[in-house]
């Protein structure tokens, strides 16, 4: 089975969505958990921001809003650059593509990373609120990034269709 260049962009924006959809929940679940399990504490980031925002849920409902639109200005302005180089690399393959050839060393030692970083928020002690906040951020950001690659998608294969 052969892959074309479309479909290998949209299978990194795929992979992009799912992975942010993962840890925009995770990161949703531990907020949520934080500003309704939690009432009796005072030391939380939660409980800190709750006389300002007017109560727990509305110091979670802040720290979500946060987190999404640093996810946003991430996904925008620094994740789309990333697309743009997967996505030449891409266009610049001869047919058929193998996936060892998709993406560079250097992109998947970033992910591998990423992912070691990410599991290493578990083994450092944050707080689950910090947690929460940091996940939305990156999964908002990877959901972002992933409907760049599905906007090159589309115009790639509007490409190849009219030649």
């Amino acid at each position: 089975m052969h892959l074309s260049k479309t479909t290998w962009i949209a299978i990194s924006g795929v992979v992009w969505f799912i992975v942010g959809v993962g840890l925009l929940t995770l990161g949703l679940n531990f907020i949520v958990f934080k500003a309704q399990m939690e009432a009796h504490e005072t030391t939380s980031l939660i409980a800190k921001m709750a006389p300002v925002a007017g109560g727990r849920e509305q110091a979670a409902l802040a720290l979500i809003t946060i987190g999404l639109i640093i996810g946003f200005i991430k996904g925008r302005f620094v994740l789309v650059k990333t697309v743009r180089r997967v996505v030449e690399r891409i266009l610049k393959l001869e047919l058929p593509i193998k996936f060892s050839e998709v993406y560079s060393k250097g992109y998947l030692i970033l992910i591998g990373g990423m992912i070691l970083l990410g599991m290493s928020m578990k083994w450092l002690g944050l707080p689950a609120e910090v947690r929460g906040l940091i996940d939305v951020a990156i999964g908002s950001a990877l959901m972002n990034g992933a409907t760049a690659y599905f906007r090159v998608a589309l115009a790639v294969n509007k490409e190849m269709k009219k030649s």
